[in-house]
């Protein structure tokens, strides 16, 4: 299955793409004050933590975290997508074996990083044009 998932360009956690909730101790100081706030904003019913959603319950150290569609996480990052951008996070496409990945509510996945393989990469900053393709 196709997976898309926020990580920085550069840094990473336990050798893989940080992603924005767990990348504190990798990422610049300036680009953590650049999404500053994100976290507390995304703590509610629409954006729940794999161990919050019925669907996942947990979060394994071997799984990262994505979406089954551009949409879903365009949807999950609303609001976020320009500063992330600016903070040196891209949108990571990956190719994930199906029997490696599981899905959740909201089209969040939680998938094995080993199977995973990194298929294209481009940046968050999108037009508003162009986020309506993915609607």
């Amino acid at each position: 299955m196709k997976v898309w998932r926020v990580a920085h360009e550069s840094a990473e956690c336990a050798g893989f793409p940080a992603g924005p909730y767990a990348c504190s101790s990798v990422v610049p100081k300036e680009s953590l004050d650049l999404i500053w706030g994100m976290g507390l904003s995304h703590a509610d019913d629409e954006h729940p933590s794999p161990y919050a959603d019925a669907e996942l319950q947990t979060v394994r150290d071997w799984e990262r975290c994505g979406f089954n569609s551009k949409a879903a996480l365009f949807r999950w990052f609303a609001g976020w997508l320009g500063r992330l951008d600016e903070a040196g996070f891209r949108l990571f496409e990956y190719e994930v074996p199906d029997d490696r990945a599981r899905v959740g509510q909201y089209g969040q996945v939680v998938f094995h990083e080993e199977f995973a393989r990194e298929i294209h990469r481009s940046p968050l900053d999108l037009s508003a044009e162009q986020l309506t393709l993915f609607a």
